[in-house]
């Protein structure tokens, strides 16, 4: 049983070894603690001529653990980048996305070569399910500056190097995500993405997949 928040910290019920100590700002900068990136598959979309959606406001219910993961029309690429593990019930699901707005892909690129594009705008967002209301969740905004891009037969295949930093939805607990990310890219356009994938707007839906191993609950 997941403990109530007032006895233990975001880190414990993310799951990680040890819960993090709150120390008072003025004697010592609270601990930033590790997490692997998922092992998960990815799903990993390319939506041309879009933008992240910008003059964010803070959900009634969900506060800011959406903001940034919306993309509207723009003139510039942006890549959604989604993971999901069903854990062992509803209340243990956990999910993580990456919005990123990136800098033009050259045109040049050739099948096998790399191309390191720069981020011009990142969101991260990682969390339990369950508890996004609460906001027990981690955030991360412009913490990532740099993807790779390998040109592929089909299209695209992506690497996100860590590490990502974030903080809590309540701003006391750090996290680290460390590892890489990797998937091959898949284009979409504004009208085929759903709430999880960058459709705007903001519910349950827009942080689980649209089919997921068991049914998702409301809470």
């Amino acid at each position: 049983m997941i403990m109530p928040f007032a006895v233990t910290s975001l880190a414990q019920r993310m799951g990680l070894l040890t819960a993090i100590t709150i120390l008072p700002v003025c004697v010592l900068a609270a601990t930033v603690k590790k997490t692997p990136a998922p092992t998960g598959p990815l799903e990993c979309l390319v939506i041309k001529h879009a933008s992240i959606k910008g003059n964010p406001v803070k959900d009634p219910v969900y506060g800011l653990a959406n903001i940034g993961h919306q993309i509207v029309p723009g003139a510039r690429n942006v890549l959604s980048v989604r993971a999901w593990n069903d854990g062992d019930s509803w209340d243990t699901a956990q999910l993580w996305k990456i919005t990123l707005e990136i800098a033009p892909i050259p045109n040049s690129l050739v099948e096998g070569k790399v191309a390191h594009i720069q981020v011009l705008r990142s969101y991260f967002t990682y969390g339990g399910l369950a508890w996004l209301s609460d906001g027990l969740y981690y955030r991360g905004e412009n913490t990532i500056h740099q993807i790779e891009l390998r040109k592929t037969k089909t299209g695209f295949a992506l690497m996100i190097a860590g590490p990502i930093d974030a903080t809590d939805g309540i701003g006391r607990e750090h996290l680290r995500t460390v590892g890489t990310w990797q998937c091959d890219v898949v284009q979409r356009s504004l009208s085929q993405l759903n709430l999880w994938e960058g459709k705007i707007g903001t519910t349950l839906n827009s942080f689980h997949p649209a089919k997921t191993l068991r049914p998702i609950e409301t809470f």
